[in-house]
């Protein structure tokens, strides 16, 4: 007879059940006879039911496996139609739709520069990800296309940085290694200018191995900073067919190069001595940052300024702290550079300073800067820099002024006189532990106000700033403010005049009064003034503060 869940299945139409399947009341039945331990009534009806099963359960058996492998199947159905669903929906992305060269733009700002700059502690793994172009291959595992752009795209390999100072200590990977890694790298460059940032240590010849890896490529190099401060790792090389260099970076303690033959340079730094120093088309040049370390120092770097170009921008840091009184050379140099930043040392030796300032002549210079290379300002020859600014006629032409040493506010407003054409001041109060200069007074404040009926001191001062350990009264300082923004308005209804002023932390006073800022603040709100009191500066950073002003 067919039990109840055999009728139920075939009408509900499910797969196979078979006819001798138990009922519930059957199942208890010999649930009780097992309990009881007594012999059943009709053992036969229950051998048969034992030798049917192992038939049953065979077809059982064949049924799961007829399910299971239409199961696979629905899976496998289910998964590709899931995939194939998220392609379709990939393909009609915004993503997908974007052109190569705006998906090679964003690749270019996952570019994690802090691990691409040259630190003085570098790390195994850093530097193994720098060569190895970590970001890249990270990119490259998004998508087939994705891989195809990042390593076919000659641009996203063309900015290099290595610091062979680490290799010795590698363990993971060889100098072999990383070399095939290098040329694995400028391969995929193609032929795309290049940026380089090289530490070349000279131990194990890794340094050699990698300069002489580079110079194959020279003719690419557009950027490229190299710093070597230990032993020679090869001889000086003219370095020729750089055709599409346009800076150039030596930090070094050897000479790298005799010369350097680049018709786009426009922009050199350099920090060594003077005998390292490459013979390069100074004429060219727009930027040049010399920082002498010659010990003794000589003045034998003033030199570079002879065939300056007339537009150029050029800073000096010398330590002539050293200087022998007498030296054999006596240097005399003319020079039409538009801009000249002096950053000194003096070690509070005044003839040194003045027989730098006597060396020179300017007579196009529209910028000068005169600034501590350290902490310590230097010291200011007045007379000296008088000499200067009547040899170079300074009273035709300078047009900016930025004055960071030890100089009395009278001595700054003697050399004022001499500048009738100056537009921009800039001026620091010396602040240190252990010497201290105020220049920035109520006298020197009142020696530039604006006053209608007398001659004025520089009539066209447009901008003023100020970095000081306030010792200047509020009111007199708001009187200068708005007697040159009465000047300025007279010959400019619509101009503004600038002013700024930064204290030092540390002082009794770090800013000026409320009363005094109200009344600048309104000169803002007319739009007469454009001011900034910046919050107040530690002693110790000021020649980063004075560097950023002009």
């Amino acid at each position: 007879m067919t039990s109840p869940q055999v009728k139920m299945a075939r009408r509900t139409g499910s797969g196979f059940t078979s006819p001798f399947l138990p009922t519930a009341a059957q199942i208890a039945h010999i649930h009780r006879i097992t309990r009881s331990g007594t012999l059943p009534p009709n053992s036969s009806s229950l051998q048969a039911t034992v030798s049917l099963a192992k038939t049953e359960l065979r077809r059982y058996d064949s049924e799961i496996d007829k399910l299971q492998t239409e199961l696979g199947r629905l899976v496998s159905e289910r998964d590709t139609l899931c995939s194939y669903s998220a392609s379709c929906r990939s393909v009609l992305s915004a993503l997908q739709r974007l052109p190569n060269e705006v998906l090679v733009s964003i690749f270019e700002f996952c570019f994690p520069h802090d691990e691409y700059q040259l630190a003085t502690q570098t790390t195994e793994k850093s530097e193994v990800r720098r060569i190895s172009r970590y970001h890249l291959l990270q990119v490259g595992q998004v998508s087939f296309r994705w891989h195809q752009i990042a390593m076919e795209t000659p641009q996203l390999w063309s900015a290099i940085t290595v610091d062979t100072s680490i290799w010795e200590k590698l363990t993971r990977a060889s100098s072999k290694d990383l070399l095939k890694l290098l040329e694995c790298s400028l391969a995929r460059s193609g032929n795309h200018a290049l940026d380089l940032q090289l530490n070349l240590a000279s131990a194990y010849g890794y340094g050699d191995s990698v300069f002489q890896l580079f110079r194959k490529s020279a003719h690419r190099w557009r950027d490229v900073y190299i710093r070597s401060r230990g032993q020679s790792i090869c001889s000086p090389i003219v370095l020729h067919q750089l055709e599409k260099l346009e800076r150039l970076q030596l930090d070094v303690g050897w000479k790298i190069a005799e010369s350097v033959e680049a018709p786009r340079l426009r922009d050199f730094t350099f920090r060594g001595r003077a005998d390292c120093l490459p013979s390069i088309p100074w004429n060219q040049l727009r930027e040049c940052d010399y920082c002498s370390t010659d010990r003794p120092p000589t003045l034998s770097p003033l030199s570079v300024l002879r065939t300056a170009n007339s537009s150029a921008t050029f800073r000096l840091d010398f330590n002539l702290g050293y200087l022998p009184l007498v030296d054999k050379q006596a240097i005399k140099v003319s020079s039409n550079v538009r801009s000249l930043e002096l950053e000194l040392d003096t070690d509070d030796k005044p003839v040194s300073v003045e027989r730098l300032f006597d060396s020179l002549t300017l007579p196009r210079l529209e910028a000068f800067e005169y600034r501590p290379s350290r902490v310590v300002p230097p010291i200011w020859p007045s007379d000296r820099f008088m000499a200067l600014a009547q040899r170079s006629a300074f009273a035709t032409h300078l047009i900016s002024l930025s004055v960071h040493a030890r100089i009395t506010d009278e001595e700054l407003l003697g050399s004022l006189t001499l500048l009738p054409r100056l537009e921009e001041l800039f001026v620091a109060d010396s602040h240190t532990t252990y010497r201290n200069t105020t220049v920035v007074t109520d006298a020197f404040l009142r020696g530039l106000l604006y006053l209608p009926k007398e001659v004025p001191l520089v009539p066209e001062l447009r901008v003023l700033k100020f970095l000081t350990v306030f010792e200047f009264t509020d009111e007199v300082y708001v009187d200068l403010v708005a007697s040159r923004i009465e000047k300025l308005r007279a010959v400019d209804a619509k101009g503004a005049f600038g002013a700024e002023v930064q204290g030092y932390m540390g002082c009794q006073k770090v800013s000026m009064s409320q009363e005094a800022l109200q009344k600048l603040k309104s000169f803002v709100f007319e739009g007469a003034l454009s001011f900034k009191c910046l919050a107040p500066l530690r002693w110790w950073v000021t020649r980063i503060f004075t560097r950023m002003r002009f």
